[in-house]
């Protein structure tokens, strides 16, 4: 049987409470904008300097996405990774912060990606849940 978490009219299929809590900001603006982002939605995760460094050492640390989709249920809407892939990367994810005791709500400094076009200068700071 799938993982599942309600909320109201929204059911979670196979995404962890860490996850959740950690990326609610972007699961909620999400939902306010679903007709302009659409029904699949990618998340960047964000682990400071807990990512591992790509394997090229010119590129420094990974950059991880996964995405998730929503569609209709009887209740009103589920939320669920997009592929097995991306259920996957969310436990490793979510694991790696909990053991590293990150709280979900932390914000971390991510570290240099120098193969990016553009270095973020604003921390986003997540509405709490």
């Amino acid at each position: 049987m799938k993982h599942q978490i309600t909320h109201g009219n929204i059911r979670f299929i196979d995404i962890p409470e860490y996850f959740l809590a950690r990326y609610s900001g972007e699961i909620n603006n999400w939902a306010e904008n679903i007709h302009k982002i659409g029904l699949v939605k990618s998340f960047v995760l964000r682990e400071g300097y807990l990512a591992d460094l790509s394997p090229d050492p010119e590129h420094g640390a990974q950059l991880i996405q996964v995405k998730l989709k929503c569609q209709p249920w009887s209740g009103g809407v589920e939320i669920s990774p997009l592929e097995e892939r991306d259920t996957t990367l969310i436990e490793l994810h979510c694991d790696k912060m909990q053991k590293a005791g990150i709280p979900a709500t932390a914000i971390l400094q991510e570290p240099a990606r120098p193969w990016l076009p553009f270095v973020p200068t604003k921390v986003w700071d997540p509405p709490q849940m």
